[in-house]
């Protein structure tokens, strides 16, 4: 058999989150919920440390801890003291990246731990009754999969929770019924055969509704017992009689004030001598009580069995939730991977482009074709940007942008998106401010928006997007001719995963992350809609004073920095061969370095280097370990970083950079912002 595939950190934690959910759907009780979040949180979230917060009244008890250091274990503190309060007042999760900066944190409390940063998540809607807290050992950007993870592991809790809240009262309702079974009075009776004569004590007269010292006579009885259950009461009795053996029967009796009771009779013959019957003689217990409660109970067992499924219906949309993200974000790591590769492939390819038109070879004709190249090389520059910001591996790069000239690039984008069934309309206000905004995040919102109006517009029809300024905003508004949506449906349309799109159509998550962008804008998403006559989405965007970001013609190398050595290590040979080319036409000395490795046995050896460029993502030693281990060693070394990836995640901000794919000039610009200050 083939070796089984290893699993990954990731599928790990997402797979013990899974495992812990299906637990919790069977946990009884809120020692078992507890222990189930003690034992397999820690582990779901990658923390050093967790705790499970139970609110009581106005405290919160810290009820368990599973951390690496002692953290408060049996204490209580007032809700508005600590984190776990002000999440469980509020309903919201609290991410700190660095608890000294944060004013809510007691910084008494967390001094003596190790704790630095935490993630606390409230349980239970729509009053949260508990909370669940993960804490790391330094300060640190929460992984926004960690906490995706810790909210589902809490939603499940909360399941929970209600379910077993819901089977204690159940059980509770059963312990009282018996309760009031065993504690019901009892009314003695007794039959004389012979005379007719009934005997009975107060309790039984009080049961049929007489006053206690009543003579209750057979008459009376036969006539009080309910016409619907007389017959087969009274044969019960004869047959009693007949047959020596003790009878049970429960009837309704009808009170002289019009009431109806449940009663349980239970008597047994006496006999002569002679074996001739004397008498019967019972007890009878009012069941009235048990019989409601009974009626209630089949009642509450259907409510009950109701809400477990519905439990049962949403624990099984959290997992699909679940499987939808583990999905997205599968997608997001191959796109991304992909928009990395072709970053490597593009680097040499708009390099020598780049190096063949500035020095004009070729006459006119091939400087036509070299231009033409290097236009597709741009266009493919953009679509792998594109590719990135699907794959979230783009920073939210905020800057003036005109929007008008976004949109009429992305004219082609929509209208494949659309298809040949649909017909776009563009129309561009005169005099439309630019706007703040991360380009690349808002042609993927435009695309989203593009997508979500095809869909609308089964049989085809028509999307108009229009410009305007607004008090102080631009405003993209997209109206499409499709079926519309109801105020139902409109009030959770940015909700995530919501989709109206059938299963495995959608993901549901198109205008979440749109409405998203637009609050980490500082602006807003807007949706009207109407049945029948499409929907109208509107991207709120603040205007912008500042001057539009343009390319400008990129500085020189400085100057001194001509017949200087430069080490440049990348593992791809021609992308390495393109970049030694650029430097060396700068007047740089380029010693080349296929891996890390390789570029620390050169310094090493005595070379003599005055700049170091690498690529990041390579076999065994990356490019950020490389610089690390360089400015320890080589303190004051310039380097420069280079990556297909424009987001290093755990990479110093403080590095300067520089993204595949570039041509000379960009090259350029990087080195003058590097070398500047030093030559």
């Amino acid at each position: 058999m083939p070796p089984a595939t290893p699993i990954n950190v990731e599928d790990a934690r997402w797979i013990a989150l899974s495992e812990a959910s299906e637990r919790l759907a069977t946990a009884r009780s809120l020692a078992a919920i507890v222990d189930i979040l003690r034992e397999t949180a820690r582990e779901i979230v990658g923390a050093q440390g967790i705790a499970v917060v139970i609110r009581e009244g106005g405290h919160c008890f810290y009820a368990a801890e599973d951390a690496v250091g002692p953290l408060w274990t049996g204490n209580r503190f007032p809700l508005e003291t600590c984190i776990s309060g002000w999440a469980m007042t509020r309903g919201e999760t609290v991410c700190i990246g660095d608890i000294t900066l944060d004013a809510r944190v007691p910084q008494a409390a967390y001094a003596p731990t190790f704790v630095r940063s935490l993630v606390m998540v409230p349980i239970g809607k729509p009053e949260p009754v508990a909370a669940l807290g993960a804490y790391w050992s330094d300060v640190r950007e929460h992984d926004p999969a960690q906490v995706r993870r810790l909210e589902a592991l809490a939603r499940a809790a909360a399941i929970a929770l209600e379910n077993t809240r819901l089977i204690d009262t159940l059980t509770q309702s059963e312990r009282d019924r018996q309760l009031a079974l065993e504690a019901g009075r009892m009314g003695v009776w007794t039959l004389d055969l012979a005379s007719g004569k009934l005997e009975t004590n107060a309790t039984f007269c009080g049961i049929f509704g007489f006053e206690p010292d009543h003579p209750l006579t057979m008459e009376e009885l036969r006539a009080a017992v309910h016409a619907e259950d007389r017959a087969h009461t009274f044969h019960t009795i004869d047959n009693s009689i007949e047959t020596g053996e003790a009878c049970e029967v429960e009837h309704r009796l009808i009170t002289p004030q019009g009431g109806i009771r449940w009663v349980s009779l239970r008597a047994k013959p006496s006999f002569h001598p002679d074996g001739r019957p004397r008498a019967i003689s019972g007890v009878l217990t009012d069941v009235t009580a048990r019989v409601t409660m009974e009626a209630e109970r089949a009642d509450f067992a259907a409510m009950l069995e109701q809400r477990v499924e519905q439990r049962t219906a949403e624990l099984i949309k959290a997992q699909e939730d679940l499987r939808q993200v583990q999905k997205l974000d599968a997608m997001g790591q191959l796109t991304g991977g992909v928009a990395h590769d072709f970053n490597n492939l593009l680097t040499p390819i708009l390099g020598g482009l780049d190096l063949l038109s500035r020095r004009n070879v070729g006459g006119e004709r091939e400087q036509k074709m070299i231009a033409g190249a290097l236009q597709s090389a741009e266009r493919a520059r953009t679509l792998v940007h594109r590719l990135l910001a699907f794959a979230r591996r783009q920073p939210l790069t905020v800057q003036s942008v005109d929007i008008g000239l976004l949109l009429l690039d992305l004219v082609g984008l929509i209208e494949v998106t659309l298809g040949p069934r649909h017909r776009l309309s563009l129309t561009i206000a005169p005099d439309v401010s630019p706007a703040l905004v991360d380009r690349n995040q808002l042609e993927m919102a435009l695309v989203n928006v593009a997508v979500n109006a095809r869909d609308a517009m089964a049989s085809g029809g028509t999307l108009g997007v229009s410009l305007r300024q607004e008090d102080g905003h631009v405003v993209i508004a997209l109206r499409d001719t499709g079926v519309g949506m109801d105020e139902a449906t409109l009030q959770r349309a940015i909700e995530p995963f919501f989709s109206t799109k059938g299963v495995g159509k959608g993901t549901g998550l198109g205008l979440s992350m749109v409405h998203g962008l637009m609050a980490q804008l500082g602006g807003a998403l807007r949706i009207e809609s109407t049945p029948a006559r499409g929907t109208t989405v509107e991207l709120v965007m603040p205007a912008s004073q500042a001057p539009i970001e343009r390319t400008e013609v990129q500085p020189p190398v400085p100057l001194a920095m001509h017949g200087k050595t430069v080490l440049l290590v990348d593992d791809e040979a021609v992308v390495r061969a393109s970049a030694a080319e650029m430097l060396a036409e700068f007047g740089l000395r380029v010693i080349e370095a296929a891996s890390a490795e390789e570029a620390l046995a050169v310094l090493a050896g005595g070379a003599r280097v005055d700049l170091l460029v690498t690529d990041h993502m390579m076999p065994g030693m990356t490019g950020a370990q490389l610089v690390a281990k360089v400015a320890r060693r080589w303190a004051g070394m310039p380097v420069l970083l280079v990556s297909g990836y424009s987001d290093l995640a755990g990479v110093s901000g403080t590095i300067p950079r520089l993204a595949k794919p570039f041509r000379q000039r960009d090259l350029a610009a990087s080195l003058a912002l590097v070398l500047g200050d030093r030559s």
